[in-house]
């Protein structure tokens, strides 16, 4: 099971810090989610992360950042849908220049996994997927169709919301391909250690994030 950070939306004043160090820790995918951020405010984001890190970010806007920079990939959201005539003719530019880099959607429901995505992607998150406080699913996901979706819907899943230490397992034992973790981290004065203490815990359960 993958382990992803996504950024909060609005930036914090240790968050550049707090993500270099998970990146020196061994975080392999971040995600940069800066939808209010100009192109130039995400560029100088970027600029200000080590540029031997910067093949583990994905960004969530400005995409054709990802030609200049050397990055992970880009992640598609409902704003761009939107704009379909630069949607086709920006990632049509990139598909071309770095076919290679990854790229991701999200999905609110169950159903929507089943249906074919507007644009090819490598995986997908899922959610808003747990309770912060119980660790149990989110009211309209139901275990048995959860599973049935990561077994069945021919794409890779990612369980997004509410993931921490009380989640975790039962994320796991769904079968999810990968996790995301984001207000577990940001709502704290102290993102980085609870990073640490996360990893930890999933090594003591024997839960696999590689």
């Amino acid at each position: 099971m993958k382990l992803v950070v996504i950024t909060p939306s609005k930036r914090l004043d240790t968050e550049i810090s707090a993500v270099i160090q998970m990146f020196e820790a061994g975080l392999e995918t971040l995600h940069v989610r800066k939808n209010h951020f100009s192109t130039r405010e995400l560029e100088e984001y970027i600029k200000e992360i080590p540029a031997h890190f910067h093949n583990r970010i994905i960004i969530h806007s400005h995409h054709k950042l990802a030609l200049k920079y050397n990055l992970k990939g880009f992640h598609f959201t409902e704003t761009h849908f939107k704009k379909k005539i630069k949607l086709w003719w920006n990632t049509k530019m990139i598909y071309i220049r770095k076919p290679k880099l990854i790229k991701s959607i999200s999905h609110r429901r169950v159903e929507q996994l089943y249906l074919e995505d507007k644009v090819k992607t490598d995986y997908c998150f899922l959610g808003t997927m747990f309770h912060n406080v119980s660790g149990e699913l989110y009211s309209g996901f139901y275990p048995e169709i959860v599973d049935n979706a990561i077994k069945k819907s021919g794409k890779k899943i990612y369980a997004r919301g509410g993931i921490n230490e009380r989640s975790v397992e039962l994320a796991y034992k769904l079968g999810f391909h990968g996790i995301a973790l984001y207000g577990h981290l940001w709502k704290s004065d102290t993102p980085f250690q609870k990073y640490i203490n996360f990893v930890r815990f999933c090594k003591e359960k024997n839960i696999s994030l590689e």
